[in-house]
């Protein structure tokens, strides 16, 4: 009787594996998400699902992988600090690297001072300054985003001396990843769109500080501040609206006596140019207000808002049936998709990921990115509670306020 028992149970058990089906493998993909500060290469292949993180931000550009960064560039004295930044890409194939955005602000700052201080030299890469410097003054570089060949970044300065006046500026700009060069918007989009967004954007401004000094014309701070803003059209952004570009104008702040966070006009609509087609592919179709998608191939990548315990975004692969496959979470916002088909990359590309994914991993905490980080949080000042749209950048990490998970 043990015996039969025995034998029923394994004859039970043997048919219920045969039951059981073999999911099927998930389709063959590979991309590199921008998502946060970081960036995630997922693979998928007969072998499985691979995801791999790193905290630095890439661009391709004609199938081939940069990195961006910044560096110091630090002219300080015993009693006064001077450091400024420099843009960088590093293409991962070669190791070379083209100098994007330099500051220039700080040098002057250092020989004027210099000049005034004759019996003072700069201070060596060893040394160390006082402790309580009679003037801090510094600039910082930002990559706001990546459209294709261009870079979106912010520049922003402080100047502050001990029983002087206090300085601050800010304005954004788009460079070439190609060249380094400076973007305008008629090189951007053409003559006649640039001037049409450049009216657009001086109206906005016009309609603003008037609304501005109507609602508060004994505000004697408010006009302070007013006089320290201007429109520039070289003072710009790009960004990405259900997979149409924009351009959003931010205004150029000079010699502010408070430090201001961006003040940045409504997003205009651009023409989509000849450019955009080869970019239109790394941004999501907008289905509704918690999942997008990318069509590619026979597959489609979907991702899906997830609000707890923080926000994130789900990561699945669809075939064509409608089976998914889980890839895993990334942080919020998803920015674009970067694909790695055969077609699309250059040799040796995969190569040098796997290198750069490695260095990447050594970065500390303390390494500088060059995303919206600034050592300082804002302050909000009376500007803010006018009708003027504000956006709010660079605020430490760790205290960052929630952004939209999808654009």
């Amino acid at each position: 009787m043990r015996r039969c028992a025995t034998c029923l149970a394994l004859l039970l058990l043997a048919a219920a594996c045969e039951r059981v089906e073999t999911p099927p493998p998930a389709p063959q993909a590979e991309f590199v998400v921008a998502a946060g500060d970081s960036v995630f290469w997922i693979r998928s292949d007969p072998d499985g699902i691979r995801v791999r993180g790193a905290p630095m931000v890439l661009a391709q550009v004609g199938g081939r992988f940069a990195e961006l960064y910044v560096t110091d560039d630090d002219h300080s004295f015993y009693d006064a600090v001077y450091v400024g930044q420099r843009l960088f890409k590093r293409d991962l194939i070669s190791g070379d690297s083209l100098p994007l955005v330099s500051d220039t602000l700080m040098r002057l700052l250092a020989r004027g001072y210099a000049v005034a201080n004759p019996d003072e030299r700069p201070l060596a890469f060893d040394e160390q300054g006082s402790e309580n410097p009679r003037t801090i003054a510094s600039a910082e570089l930002f990559v706001l985003d990546v459209m294709g060949p261009w870079v979106s970044y912010e520049y922003r300065t402080d100047v502050d001396v001990v029983g002087g006046s206090s300085s601050h500026g800010l304005r954004r700009g788009v460079v070439d990843l190609r060249t380094g060069v400076a973007t305008t918007l008629d090189a951007l989009v053409g003559p006649s769109e640039a001037r049409r967004i450049t009216a657009e954007g001086q109206r906005q401004w016009r309609e603003q500080r008037s609304a501005l000094l109507e609602a508060a014309p004994e505000d004697l701070e408010l006009r302070e501040q007013l006089e320290r803003l201007t429109f520039d059209s070289r003072s710009y952004s790009l960004e990405v609206e259900r997979r149409e570009p924009m351009v959003r104008f931010a205004l150029a702040q000079s010699a502010a006596r408070l430090p201001l966070p961006a003040q940045t006009l409504v997003p205009v609509a651009v023409a989509p140019p000849a450019w955009w087609v080869g970019v239109r592919d790394e941004y999501p179709a907008v289905s509704d207000s918690s999942e997008r998608s990318w069509e590619r191939g026979g597959y489609t990548l979907v991702g899906r808002a997830v609000t707890e315990p923080m926000p994130r975004v789900a990561f699945v692969l669809r075939d064509a049936g409608g089976q998914e496959w889980r890839l895993g979470f990334v942080p919020a916002p998803v920015l674009r998709v970067m694909w790695l088909d055969d077609s699309v990359v250059a040799p040796g590309t995969r190569e040098a990921l796997v290198q750069a994914f490695d260095e990447a991993s050594f970065y500390s905490e303390n390494t500088r990115t060059v995303r919206g980080v600034h050592p300082r949080g804002a302050t909000t000042y009376r500007l803010q509670l006018a009708a003027l749209p504000m956006r709010r950048l660079g605020v430490p990490r760790r205290h960052a306020p929630a952004r939209e998970t999808f654009r």
